[in-house]
């Protein structure tokens, strides 16, 4: 009679399949940005182009990093793509200037949905 014991291979795949379920949420979020807190709605990332901006004026594309005199071209890209709606992550150490620069790109490229992506603000009395 000849069979396999798979008992340890099922335990092996067992936690594996643990440690990817805990660390696949960390690995989301692709730039570092600091959120600015404020009270707002929960939106998800996952339904449009996420363009991030870094405290230092970096600009990225859905984690990809696009010099400034290509943003204009990699929008009209993506609107011709079909893509209507943009989130903004910008740093909250980011210059204001920087920010709207690049709503301004967004929006020149024909693409009137941007919204702006925040951490919430806690409540600090809670009942």
């Amino acid at each position: 009679m000849a069979d396999i014991n798979v008992t340890s291979l099922v335990d092996v795949m067992m936690v594996l399949l643990i440690i990817f379920m805990l660390t696949a949420p960390f690995l989301q979020a692709g730039i570092e940005v600091k959120l600015p807190k404020v009270k707002s709605t929960v939106i998800k990332e996952t339904e449009a182009v996420v363009i991030s901006i870094t405290k230092d004026g970096k600009v990225f594309i859905n984690d990809e990093r696009v010099e400034p005199n290509q943003l204009t071209s990699t929008l009209a890209t993506l609107k011709a793509a079909g893509e209507e709606v943009v989130f903004v992550r910008a740093d909250q150490d980011a210059t204001h200037g920087t920010v709207m620069s690049v709503i301004g790109e967004v929006k020149a490229a024909g693409i009137d949905d941007v919204g702006m992506i925040t951490e919430m603000k806690r409540d600090k009395r809670r009942r």
